[in-house]
């Protein structure tokens, strides 16, 4: 995100709309690829496979976020810092970072909820019950009472499942109001 908004070079606004293209394809039209390369590796029915294939999923939005993020920056802030020495990673490391702590944590927050919701990929990746997430768990969970309509061990999963997000949430959550409206006010 920093390169498409602060930096120069050829072929950037060919690349940024590459990225924001692939906002277009739905998630779940990737599935059959990456379930053969994550074969082709090796890694299925793992918890590594699985990692490697949540961490490829989602970045064309948090990149295009983040873009619109370090483009709001002023330039005043990055032209003081070059007349003072600073290369361009100084400036990133020093200027960029601290002032993105709350779009950074609330993309953090907003890939986790994706990832902890996420159903289909976990679904197709892993074969043994045992390692299932949560998400796989409850479902099948859930369709062992459906016959018997046993409401209450399906919805006391359902609150144990929501308790880490929800405490997550609490421990995050000016961070994220300020990631989300950091962009809303200009002074």
């Amino acid at each position: 995100g920093y390169s498409f908004a602060r930096l120069r070079y050829k072929g950037k606004n060919f690349l940024y709309m590459s990225v924001v293209a692939l906002l277009m394809i739905p998630g779940l039209l990737t599935l059959i690829p990456l379930f053969l390369l994550i074969k082709s590796f090796g890694l299925l029915d793992s918890y590594i496979g699985l990692i490697i294939a949540f961490a490829a999923g989602g970045q064309a939005f948090t990149i295009f976020v983040f873009r619109q993020s370090f483009a709001s920056l002023p330039e005043e802030l990055f032209e003081a810092a070059r007349i003072d020495g600073c290369g361009e990673l100084r400036v990133f490391w020093q200027i960029v970072l601290p002032l993105s702590k709350p779009i950074i944590g609330t993309m953090a927050i907003w890939n986790l909820l994706s990832i902890w919701n996420e159903y289909m990929m976990p679904l197709v990746l892993m074969s043994n019950p045992e390692k299932f997430p949560i998400t796989v768990g409850l479902i099948q969970f859930e369709s062992q009472f459906v016959s018997q309509t046993l409401y209450g061990p399906m919805f006391a999963g359902y609150t144990i499942a929501s308790l880490p997000l929800l405490i997550l949430f609490l421990f995050t959550m000016r961070l994220f109001m300020k990631g989300l409206t950091s962009g809303a006010v200009k002074i």
